[in-house]
């Protein structure tokens, strides 16, 4: 692997080199897929160019480290280096990368909206959009913070869902989950159906993924009884970053509701990186005691809110013992 932009020869081959994204252009120009300005190890920037008849499936982010593979450099008169795609051209995430697709409160088949006024939500095909997102973007598994199902879905909710979940088996992806305070027994008879992907009940024993992060859940409750699923915490001290997945409001954010945060973390006996947070229907976020605490939002336009953010699922990046979060609009 290249570690420096000066390595780069005009018109030969680049096998690899690791980059980090500074700025992304996507289609600036009716032949570019992407232009994006990196920088390498040693901080050195230079431009890439990947055209739409080498278009690589991954979206890339502006902040992000990434290899990229069988690229070409090319230099022309009193022109800096540039790195071009060509047919063999790939981009791949950093060795020990890890990264996640986080969602919450998708309420498969609440469909009626307040008063029955305007669109139906439409869950359940919003849901079936973010599987497509976690296999475009290739992660490494999908969070549900809770609510994936509401009480009364119909049978055609059900089949759109399942359709989902076809997705993530069809691209090896496992779905970690927490139950809400909705459709929890819908939830169980759905995924014990379910036979083609791999299904994990996130609970007090941490769950690996990657060597690198471990993640613990609790299934809704009263604050009293969240706490006292904490103390029962045992973490394998393998994975450098843990994440706790609840679906309970989180103090702070929130600020006159919620299980306190520190109370949390004293009952567990240990800290999270990262709380996914599930149960409320807008996108709220804090950083306390080391921790980012999100709550996702829903993936539909469900909250009451004004101005509320919707439609959201979170991207969720864990690289060299740091968590990056970014929004992605499902639509």
């Amino acid at each position: 692997m290249l570690r420096s932009r000066d390595e780069i020869e005009n018109g030969e081959m680049v096998d690899e080199i690791e980059v980090r994204v500074l700025d992304a252009h996507q289609g600036p120009t009716t032949s570019l897929a992407w232009k994006l300005t990196v920088e390498d190890q040693a901080e050195n920037k230079f431009d890439v160019k990947i055209w739409y008849t080498h278009d690589v499936d991954v979206h890339i982010r502006e902040g992000w480290r990434y290899v990229l593979h069988d690229g070409r450099g090319r230099k022309w008169d009193h022109s800096e280096i540039t790195l071009q795609s060509t047919s063999d051209f790939s981009v791949t995430r950093p060795e020990g990368v890890v990264e996640l697709l986080a969602l919450g409160d998708s309420h498969i088949g609440r469909e009626n909206r307040p008063k029955n006024t305007g669109a139906p939500y439409r869950t359940a095909r919003q849901f079936l959009t973010a599987m497509g997102y976690a296999a475009r973007y290739d992660v490494d598994a999908v969070v549900h913070a809770g609510d994936c199902f509401d009480d009364n879905p119909t049978a055609t909710d059900c089949m759109i869902a399942e359709n989902g979940f076809d997705i993530l088996a069809q691209s090896d992806i496992p779905f970690l989950f927490i139950y809400g305070n909705h459709g929890v027994s819908t939830a169980k008879s759905f995924f014990d159906r379910l036979t083609d992907v791999e299904l994990c009940h996130l609970g007090t024993e941490g769950i690996t993924v990657g060597d690198t992060i471990e993640l613990f859940g609790i299934d809704n409750g009263s604050e009293a009884s969240v706490l006292d699923a904490a103390s029962n915490f045992g973490s394998s001290q393998i994975a450098g970053n843990q994440l706790l997945v609840v679906h309970n409001e989180i103090a702070p954010p929130r600020l006159k509701n919620g299980v306190s945060l520190s109370a949390l973390f004293e009952r567990a006996g240990m800290t999270f990186d990262c709380l996914l947070a599930g149960h409320i229907h807008n996108c709220e976020s804090a950083e306390s005691k080391g921790a980012k605490i999100q709550h996702l939002g829903s993936t539909a336009e469900l909250s009451t809110v004004r101005g509320a953010v919707h439609n959201s699922a979170w991207l969720v990046r864990i690289a060299s013992g740091e968590v990056s979060l970014q929004r992605i609009t499902i639509s």
